[in-house]
């Protein structure tokens, strides 16, 4: 029951670590660099506290897969915050949720949960999650931009896929919170290098407000919150059940979207907001049913 409730924990969060960025108009690079600068150094701050958490942890070699997720997730991040500028926060965010189905698929072969986990309904709850998507990607009237914007979503949740594997494999491995300075740090430092090679480090920087850097160094903060209880849950249920319940985020985020941010008409738009919502919630009820 622990691990179930971490991961539910770890989906609120989910639901919020993207909505600092519906609040600035910072490019996304810049948001970017200061999102990674927070969950890094919110991570430190945690792995430091452990004369207090009197935590234990091997450091060994399975460490340095979080490099390579950090890498990863930086990809996907930076596509994400496109994605979410061209067609809003509720519409990125359920082509991103692909992430889902995608992620227990890779559990199921990568840590060979399929040894205790039905694939079927893993694939069934990918098909209803894609057209959950359809039904709020059917709202915007740019299709321009609609598909570009689609198109980052689905590459970072094929990112973010990838990550949550990795995640489970070092969590299993070595723990939870060196593997966060690691992986924070390791986010970072693909954000930093990526702003030098792209030439826009610089570029504006020092007009950012004090507001906008607290937001991105916010948005930080609640993934790590995000990152930690996700992990923290990997170490009582399987992966695929895990990031099954954390999907539960896209019920929080369209609502933030809907209701807050007012980026879907609800009177105009009701069928396929209610559309969208019916597979999406059937979606990750297959995704129960993986495990049954």
């Amino acid at each position: 029951m622990t691990g179930y409730i971490l991961a539910l924990i770890s989906s609120f969060f989910f639901g919020l670590y993207v909505v600092p960025r519906k609040l600035t108009n910072i490019n996304p690079l810049h948001f970017s660099l200061l999102m990674s600068a927070g969950f890094f150094i919110g991570s430190a701050a945690l792995y430091l506290l452990q004369p207090i958490i009197q935590f234990h942890e091997t450091i060994n070699k399975s460490l340095n897969w979080s490099l390579i997720a950090g890498i990863i997730w930086a990809a996907s991040f930076l596509l994400l915050i496109h994605s979410i500028d061209r067609i809003g926060l509720s519409r990125s965010n359920q082509w991103k949720n692909l992430q889902g189905p995608i992620g227990v698929i890779l559990s199921l072969i990568i840590l060979s949960e399929y040894l205790t986990t039905n694939a079927l309904f893993a694939v069934l709850a990918g098909i209803a999650v894609f057209v959950s998507a359809v039904f709020f990607s059917a709202t915007t009237e740019n299709q321009k931009s609609n598909q570009t914007g689609i198109l980052f979503a689905v590459l970072s949740a094929i990112g973010f896929g990838i990550v949550t594997v990795i995640n489970k494999y070092v969590t299993d491995n070595v723990g939870v919170y060196s593997q966060q300075v690691v992986w924070s740090l390791s986010i970072f430092i693909s954000m930093f290098v990526y702003a030098i090679v792209k030439g826009g480090l610089f570029r504006d920087i020092w007009q950012i407000s004090r507001r906008d850097v607290a937001l991105g160094i916010m948005a930080g903060l609640l993934y790590l919150g995000a990152s930690f209880f996700m992990l923290e849950s990997y170490r009582y249920i399987d992966a695929s059940v895990g990031f099954t319940i954390i999907q539960l985020n896209a019920l929080w985020t369209i609502g933030i979207g809907i209701l807050v941010f007012k980026e879907i008409s609800i009177r105009r738009e009701m069928v396929k907001i209610m559309g969208g919502i019916f597979f999406a919630v059937t979606g990750i009820f297959l995704l129960f049913l993986t495990k049954i």
